[in-house]
Parts: structure tokens; sequence; C-alpha cells
């Protein structure tokens, strides 16, 4: 009998056992996966928001200690300090059970501010309310996102632009055929009404329009990368040094134009013309946003593109670059103006001046380079132009040599023209 009631002791003792150990093998799994999360955690009382836990990884990413967290209401820590929002935030979490916020603004114990992800669930441990809230660092996430957004908008606007050049460029082409018969016949028609004053005179008048409209297809054709007409070797320091003084006989007493010109600028081949017409341009807007006094500076340095900044550079290959930078410190823009500065005709003036920027961003274009332009309303305005560098063109060049297509003996040399359009984007 004694036999028996010991083998049912033992019996019952035996599950009591297997179902402790089990007990302790979760909790030493949750604890493990509580202290190694790569998430911070809180656990709460949702009853009175009184903090029971945290896990290391929020301790390290928030900088406050462990026992700065326990035993205190989530309100009444730092970065949760608005006492009404979290209130109320606390009051919902315990009549639906569960809530998310996709962006949370928090800060940290030093003052650093970071961008999370806030998920708090309730539920029972052993007959008592309890609530879970996971925050994760999206800071870098954001700021990912933030920079895929501004290169998705820098690719449109390229297409943008890629578009209306072409449509100009057609316009430009037939516009032009009009003009040569036009001024073609104008000229004819001088050589026979020579003597009459009268006549000659509306002849100058329609020949000085016509001549205007020629200027207005040039400036389109060079929207629309019409090509390059004269390419010259230069130095871009040398080359703003010579053109500052056509802008100094108009220039405002009250406005200082500053330089850094370095004279290891590494060269670049361009239209001197159309060179002169993207600075003056540039510096003509620059001094209209200047309303009384202020300063213009002008800097010529040498750029990199890397595969690893390349990223930095949406419009640009790979390779060496002379960045001309042009910065006022005027009225600025809007974004919505700033966004629309290469398009033909745009201005935020009450009569439009022509094509202004949008014949700059073609010319820049044209010649292989990148321009962008940064602006903030009451601080001013950065306009950048990169142009390809000398010893970039002589390499590519260099390989163009060495790889040289073998003809037929007997083949027919074909001459082909290539496109005057530049490469497309």
């Amino acid at each position: 009998m004694k036999s028996r009631k010991k083998q049912i002791h033992r019996a019952s003792a035996e599950p009591t056992e297997r179902v402790y150990t089990s007990l302790k093998e979760s909790e030493t799994r949750y604890r493990r996966l509580f202290e190694t999360a790569r998430d911070g955690i809180l656990i709460l009382d949702a009853d009175t928001g009184q903090i029971t836990d945290v896990n290391p990884f929020l301790v390290e990413m928030l900088g406050y200690s462990h026992e700065e967290f326990t035993g205190k209401k989530l309100w009444e820590i730092g970065p949760f300090r608005d006492i009404g929002e979290n209130l109320s935030a606390f009051q919902e979490l315990q009549d639906k059970g569960y809530i998310r916020y996709e962006h949370l603004p928090l800060e940290t114990k030093n003052g650093r501010q970071i961008d999370v992800e806030f998920v708090s669930n309730v539920y029972w441990v052993n007959h008592s309310r309890v609530i879970q809230c996971n925050i994760r660092d999206i800071t870098e996430r954001k700021h990912a996102e933030k920079a895929k957004s501004k290169r998705e908008s820098q690719f449109q606007q390229a297409r943008k632009m890629e578009a209306i050049g072409t449509l100009a460029g057609g316009v430009a082409h037939q516009f032009n055929n009009a003009l040569v018969v036009i001024t073609g016949t104008l000229d004819l028609l001088e050589m026979d009404v020579s003597d009459d004053e009268n006549v000659a005179w509306y002849l100058g008048s329609m020949k000085k329009s016509a001549l205007r409209m020629t200027q207005l297809t040039r400036q389109l054709l060079a929207y629309a990368r019409g090509g390059k007409y004269q390419v010259e070797t230069v130095s871009l320091s040398n080359f703003v040094r010579d053109t500052l003084p056509l802008l100094t006989p108009g220039l405002k007493p009250t406005i200082n134009i500053e330089t850094d010109l370095p004279d290891d600028v590494l060269k670049t081949r361009v239209d001197l013309i159309q060179m002169q017409m993207i600075l003056l341009t540039i510096m003509s807007n620059a001094l209209e946003a200047i309303e009384e006094e202020g300063c213009i500076r002008i800097i010529c340095k040498n750029e990199v593109v890397t595969e690893k900044n390349a990223k930095d550079f949406p419009g640009l290959m790979i390779g060496s670059y002379v960045c001309l930078k042009i910065e006022d410190i005027g009225k600025g823009m809007d974004e919505d103006t700033r966004r629309k500065v290469f398009e033909p005709f745009f201005t935020t003036k009450l009569q439009g001046r022509g094509l202004g920027m949008a014949a700059v961003y073609g010319i820049v274009n044209n010649h292989g380079g990148w321009i962008t332009v940064e602006s903030q309303l009451n601080r001013g305005t950065i306009v950048r132009v990169w142009l390809p560098a000398l010893i970039e063109i002589e390499e590519k060049a260099t390989k163009k040599q060495q790889i040289k297509p073998k003809r037929a003996t007997n083949a027919i040399p074909i001459q082909s023209k290539r496109s005057s359009a530049g490469r497309s984007r």
C-alpha cells in the first residue's frame, strides 16, 4: 500500500516538474530575445503606465540608463515628455489594445533627434494586463527615402527638360528656315528701293526684328542641344576673370563680388560665347535677387565623381569635372519656383525676359555637363555648373583611338553623320 502511494506521488510530481522546467526554458528564451533584440522594447503596467522593464537596445538608443526608465511612467521620461499627447495615446491604447505610429520623432538624452516607428500592444500575463512597446529607429531609412525621392525628382526633371528640348529644337529649325527666306527677301528689297528713304527705314526696322528672332533661334538651339559652335580649351578660372569685367559697369556699389578662382583648376573644352551667356545669365539673376546690399560668391574647383559619391551627382557620369559655383545672398525662391527655373520663358517678373535659364540648361547639357539650383526664400540661391575636365576628355579620346574598327577591303566607305543633339540622358 505504501509502495503504491509513493508511485502515485512520484507520478503526480513528474508533470509538475516538467511544467516548471518548460516555463523556465520559455522564460530564458524570452529573456534572451528581449535582451538581444535590435529594436527597443518597453514593458509597462497597462493600468498605471508605469515602466517595469526596458531592454539594452533602447537604453543604448536613447541614452537613458535602465534605472532612469524603470519605476517611472512613460510620460515622465525625457523622450516622451509630451504629457497631454501621451496620456491621450495611453487611453486610446487601453481602449483599442493596439497603437502604431509609422513616424514618431524622439529626442535622445544628448539632444539628438531621431525618427522611430512605434508599435504598442496590450496582452495578459498572470491575470494582469501588460503593455509592450516596440521602438525601431528609422532615421537612416528616412534619409535614404528622402535621397531616393530627390534622385527620382531630378530624373523626372531631366526627362521633362529633354522632351521640351526636342520640341524646342524642332521649332527652332523650322523657324530658322522661315527666317532665312525673310532676311534674304529683305536684302533683295533693300537693293531695289535703296533710293526711297521711307521704305528703307521700314525695311531697317524689319531687319532688326528679324535679327532679334535669329538670336532667339540661337537660344532655342542652345536649349535643344543644337551643337557646340567653336570649342576651345580654357581654364574656367581665367574665363571667369576675363568675363566679370563685362558686368562691372552696371554693378551697384552696394553689391560685393567675392571670387575663389584657383590656378590649378583643370581645363575644359567649351564654346566661349555660350559660356559667357551662361555666366552673364546666372550673374544677372543673382544681381536682381539682391534688392539692396549683398554679396555674390563665385568659386571654381575640381570635382571627381566616383562610384561612391555618384548618387550625389545624378546627372553626371563617373569622371573628372570642373565645377563653377555662383552663390548669392538674395531673396531666394520657394520650392515650386525653383522647380520651374529651367522651363522656357518662365519668369517671376511681370514681363518675360526670353529663354534665360532654359538656354543655360541646354548649353550645359550640350557640353556634357550638369547644372543644379538650390534656393530658399530669404536665404539666397546657389547655382552649380559641372563641365567635363580636359583630362577626362583626353582619356576618352585615347581609348577611342586605341579601338579601331576593321574595314573590309572591298567595302565602300560610308560617311556617317553624328547627331548634333548631344548625348541623351
